[in-house]
């Protein structure tokens, strides 16, 4: 092609056809740089292509990581709200009076609203993979690279409310330890002793329902977990829905 277009310049100045062979070379310029564009053109396409792909496949990655997430939030809700329930059972029997319950069904609801530690812990691989190697920039909805962005931010305000509701945790246990019976309240449980055997003191549990100290601890206990699921964790769970909803938006485009 390019000996063709060689040999029709030469035929022109052979035969002094200037003005034909200007307009000719006019033109022949025009076409390189139409070539130049349709090739930039198809380069930039081939490129946004392949972004597209790796933007999916993150997408893909990331729908399953969240998914996983919000299935461990509410996990962790119904914990916390499990304990706050059996806390507040205690509470409300607490008083200068005798106590109206049993040393098993003490510590039973004792040993329910202690067990199980709250603690959110996310899978955070496939984003803070994106983040650290600067793959958010791939991800066109502006909204999704907000929220993914922002989402660390929100994490350390959940850990920090986690934190302040375990102290009040550690102090309710320090107040059964200190005035109950341990022995006496984990075999009336029921549960798993590890070969723990009865307590050879007669101490039992349940003048624990009669110390104010006690029963302010509980409401501690009681105000920070509801504070936790109401506050914290239901904001943290609007934000995880509508990030799934982004990513099912783009996976559908």
């Amino acid at each position: 092609m390019i000996k063709f277009f060689r040999h029709i310049r030469q035929n022109m100045i052979k035969e002094n056809k200037f003005s034909k062979y200007f307009l000719y070379a006019i033109g022949e310029i025009i076409l390189v740089v139409i070539g130049i564009l349709i090739a930039l053109q198809i380069n930039n396409w081939n490129e946004n292509s392949k972004q597209r792909h790796i933007e999916q496949g993150y997408l893909i990655a990331l729908k399953e990581e969240f998914k996983h997430n919000l299935l461990e939030l509410e996990s962790v809700m119904n914990i916390n709200k499990y304990n706050a329930d059996n806390a507040l059972k205690l509470s409300n029997l607490m008083g200068p009076d005798s106590p109206e319950i049993t040393e098993k069904e003490f510590a039973t609801l004792a040993m329910n609203m202690t067990n199980l530690e709250v603690q959110y812990r996310p899978n955070k691989a496939v984003l803070d993979e994106i983040i650290s190697s600067g793959k958010l920039a791939i991800f066109r909805n502006n909204k999704l690279k907000f929220a993914l962005s922002s989402s660390n931010g929100i994490l350390h305000k959940v850990k920090f409310q986690e934190e302040e509701h375990s102290v009040v945790r550690m102090q309710v246990i320090a107040i059964m330890n200190a005035k109950g019976n341990a022995k006496k309240m984990i075999l009336d449980a029921g549960g798993d002793t590890f070969g723990v055997r009865e307590s050879k003191f007669k101490l039992g549990n349940l003048q624990l329902l009669q110390s104010q100290k006690f029963e302010n601890a509980l409401i501690d206990f009681i105000l920070t977990a509801r504070y936790l699921n109401e506050n914290y964790y239901s904001d943290l769970k609007k934000e995880i829905k509508l990030i799934l909803e982004l990513i099912d938006i783009e996976l559908a485009e």
